[in-house]
């Protein structure tokens, strides 16, 4: 996947704002573009994924809501910026529970060279019968770094993710220049 740039911004020069040469040369229409459509993706999940115990183990998105810039990976695990900047990431995760005592639910959602960038973990003891829970963070990205929606669980089995209200979701949006 070939990088996309973003557009040059505008500079003062003697007090008044003016366009760059490059913003320029390459035309006010692709600044418009960018900003009206800058790198985003909703990804989804629609089939059950088995969850194995002790793993922090990728969500697999098979269902692209959203995807303008082609990030998502073949695999539907990952998706990779197009554009260096600040993204905004969501996630949603949806996991069935079998009710063992003194385990946990944790929910990550990592970034290429970052690690986990937002993580919730929860005790499963009193055990409901499933976790659904929201995560999100502000993310400096490079062009092509990856990021991925995580499930760990310790309940002794597998155990499936699934959509009582909806199945979970990966959201990321560029929202500035790094």
């Amino acid at each position: 996947m070939a990088a996309v740039l973003v557009p040059a911004p505008v500079t003062v020069v003697g007090g008044v704002t003016v366009f760059t040469k490059d913003l320029w040369n390459n035309g006010p229409a692709l600044a418009d573009a960018w900003l009206r459509d800058p790198p985003r993706a909703i990804l989804a999940q629609t089939v059950s994924q088995s969850i194995p115990t002790g793993v922090d183990t990728p969500v697999a998105f098979d269902q692209v809501i959203v995807d303008n810039r082609a990030g998502r990976s073949s695999d539907g695990t990952a998706w990779s910026a197009p554009a260096a900047g600040i993204y905004l990431v969501t996630a949603t995760s949806n996991l069935a529970w079998n009710g063992a005592a003194g385990a946990f639910v944790g929910n990550h959602i990592t970034a290429t060279g970052q690690g986990t960038c937002a993580a919730t973990e929860i005790p499963a003891t009193p055990g409901p019968a499933r976790f659904q829970y929201n995560l999100g963070a502000l993310i400096a990205l490079n062009a092509g770094d990856a990021i991925q929606l995580r499930i760990f669980q310790n309940s002794g089995q597998p155990l499936p993710t699934g959509f009582s209200a909806t199945g979970s979701r990966l959201n990321a949006r560029w929202i500035a220049s790094p």
